[in-house]
This record gives C-alpha cells, sequence and structure tokens, in this order.
C-alpha cells in the first residue's frame, strides 16, 4: 500500500469517527470510541461509547469505565475485577460468568442484563437499578445493594451472604433457593417477591415492605434471625444450611 493510500484510509476512519452519534450516559456527554476487546487492565476508558462491542473473555481488571455507554455489549466471562462502573449505561448487556468482584457499579444502569454465574462478590451497588436482571446462581456475598432496584429480576439460586440490600426495591424479584445467611435487609420492599427454598440464617428482615404479600414457602430462618413483628419462618435444618448457591453458567 503506498502512502497516499494509506493517508486516505486514515482519513475516512477519522471522519467516520467524528460522524458517529454521541452518546449520553446518566446526563454525561460520552464519545465514539473503537472496540477495546483483548487485555485492557486499568485502562482510561470513562465516558467511552463501547455500545454492542464483544467484550467476552476480555481482562478490564481496575479499568475506569465510569459514566460509559456499554449498552448490549456481549462481555460472557469478562474480567471487571475492581473496575469503576460508576454511572455507567450497560442496559441488556450479557455479562453471563463475568467477574466483577470488588467492583464499583454504583448508580449503574443494568435492567435486564443476563448475568447467569457472575460473581460480583464484595461489588459496590449502591443505587444500581437491576430491573428485570437475569442473574441466576448470581454471588452477591458481601455485597453493597443499598436502595438498589431489583424489580422483577430473576437471581434465583443467587448467594446473598453478608450482602447488605437495605432499602433495596425487591418487588416482584425471585430469589428462589437463594442464601442470605447474615444479609441485611431491613427496610426492603419485598412486595411479590419469591423467596421458595431460601435460607436466612442470622438476617435481618425487620422493617421490610411486603412480608406477607411474598412467598417464603420451604424458606427458614434461625434464632438469630430478625422478622417483622408477628411473623416467624422454620429454623434450617442442617441439611438445608448444607446447599449449595451459585452456578456457572455455559
Amino acid at each position: 500500500m503506498d502512502s497516499l493510500s494509506a493517508r486516505v484510509i486514515s482519513l475516512v476512519g477519522s471522519l467516520a469517527a467524528l460522524a458517529a452519534p454521541q452518546a449520553i450516559a446518566q446526563g454525561q456527554p460520552v464519545g465514539w470510541s473503537p472496540s477495546y476487546v483483548g487485555t485492557c487492565a486499568t485502562c482510561e476508558l470513562s465516558g467511552r461509547n463501547l455500545t454492542g462491542w464483544t467484550l467476552a473473555g476480555a481482562n478490564y481488571s481496575e479499568a475506569k469505565l465510569d459514566y460509559s455507554v456499554m449498552r448490549a455489549v456481549r462481555a460472557e466471562a469478562v474480567n471487571f475485577e475492581r473496575a469503576n462502573l460508576t454511572g455507567a449505561d450497560m442496559r441488556g448487556a450479557v455479562l453471563t460468568n463475568a467477574k466483577l468482584s470488588g467492583a464499583t457499579l454504583a448508580g449503574t444502569r443494568l435492567q435486564e442484563i443476563s448475568g447467569s454465574g457472575a460473581d460480583l462478590s464484595g461489588a459496590l451497588l449502591y443505587g444500581a437499578s437491576l430491573q428485570d436482571a437475569v442473574m441466576v446462581g448470581a454471588n452477591f456475598e458481601e455485597a453493597e445493594l443499598i436502595i438498589a432496584n431489583m424489580v422483577d429480576a430473576d437471581v434465583s439460586a443467587g448467594n446473598f451472604f453478608g450482602a447488605v440490600l437495605e432499602r433495596a426495591n425487591l418487588k416482584g424479584a425471585i430469589f428462589n433457593g437463594a442464601n442470605f445467611k447474615n444479609a441485611r435487609l431491613n427496610g426492603a420492599d419485598i412486595t411479590g417477591a419469591s423467596f421458595k427454598d431460601a435460607r436466612f440464617p442470622g438476617a435481618n428482615l425487620s422493617g421490610v415492605t411486603g412480608f406477607d404479600t411474598a412467598d417464603f414457602e420451604g424458606a427458614c430462618g434461625s434464632l438469630a434471625t430478625r422478622l417483622p413483628a408477628k411473623e416467624s419462618l422454620p429454623l434450617c435444618t442442617n441439611a438445608q444450611l448444607a446447599m449449595r448457591t451459585g452456578r456457572n453458567v455455559e
């Protein structure tokens, strides 16, 4: 290829980038950017538009992706450990078996994501929206989900050991078979939620709204479980306590 042809191709690429529409994430202007597939640990990608890109298996540990637009990205088994995804728009993303432990997702838009088998242990999801998300077997151990929105989400067989869901909106969500040992749900709205076969030893459900409308069939707790006045759960058996939660999804 001669130098003139190379310059023409470069110019066309630059014009295409300039012509691409600008996106908005949480009110922040976001510029178009090319694909960042591969290894991009600790990358500075704040405010980038990665909509529709395939990031499957990539390494973005500790990357800065705050206020980025990542709608419908395919990020199966991606490594976002300790990444900053504050305020990112990830609606409709595929995060099956993704690694998000220790990540910051405060105010992140995660509506309708597919995140079964994802690991969000220790993640900060303060005020995040996971409405209509499908996260069967996801791991939220010691994650912070204060005032998070999980309306109609499916987190069956999820692990919420020690998680904080205070004042979270859990209306209509499905937590069948989930582990809530030592979790804090005080002040959460659980109206119409399903907790079939879920375990709550040591959990705090004091002050929850809608307890009488939620389905606790087969659920159990312990003497240390805190419930609304006049409500009760049977004590968990050793077999129930030994049940495992979480699973990998191929």
